[in-house]
């Protein structure tokens, strides 16, 4: 059952409007994500979800592919679909060399000859911070000195675990608006 109309381009007031040509022309694409079309009947909330996915998955220092990666695993362990589907096609678009059997098996807590170690690390803490954030909160759970180790900068932390809020935020939105696939998702499984 679909519970969010999308609204198109051609049917959007005037300041979505505005806020779909921003999402265009930073994206460098001719269409609007359904998951921001599903915003479309009211500027604020889009611009407010569109500000999140352009600071915290398009700016920044964290590498586009690891906030992928990130996004990818989060996803796939909350069992969404949609959100599964973009970054899957997102990371395999950003690293020809991964395949849709490298991104199951990463989700599935296996290591990757392919990644780096310090993307693995993130990968599987960021991952839990937005699964079971109680877990990383413990005194005990040192995190940020293993993130540390691995060569991220304070800030760098901050991004990652921003990725967690994020992630969190988009599996609950696209779940609760039931947003359909735009095509070319999902990605071929091999």
């Amino acid at each position: 059952m679909k519970r969010q109309a999308l609204v198109e381009y051609k049917d959007a007031s005037q300041e979505v409007k505005a806020v779909y040509d921003e999402i265009r022309e930073i994206m460098g694409s001719p269409e609007v994500p359904n998951f921001l079309k599903a915003l479309g009947n009211n500027e604020n909330v889009l611009r407010a979800i569109w500000s999140m996915t352009k600071h915290t998955l398009i700016d920044g220092e964290i590498p586009s592919l690891l906030k992928q990666l990130i996004l990818f695993k989060i996803s796939v362990n909350s069992g969404n679909e949609y959100c599964t589907a973009l970054h899957g096609h997102a990371a395999l678009n950003l690293d020809p060399t991964l395949s849709y059997d490298d991104l199951v098996e990463l989700s599935d807590g296996k290591t990757s000859t392919k990644l780096p170690s310090s993307f693995q690390l993130a990968i599987e803490i960021v991952t839990q911070a937005a699964l079971k954030p109680k877990t990383v909160a413990e005194e005990e759970f040192d995190f940020e000195d293993q993130l540390r180790d691995e060569g991220f900068s304070e800030r760098e932390i901050d991004e990652l675990m921003g990725q967690a809020y994020f992630a969190v935020m988009m599996n609950t939105l696209v779940d609760s608006c039931d947003i359909p696939w735009e095509s070319p998702f999902p990605p071929e499984k091999e």
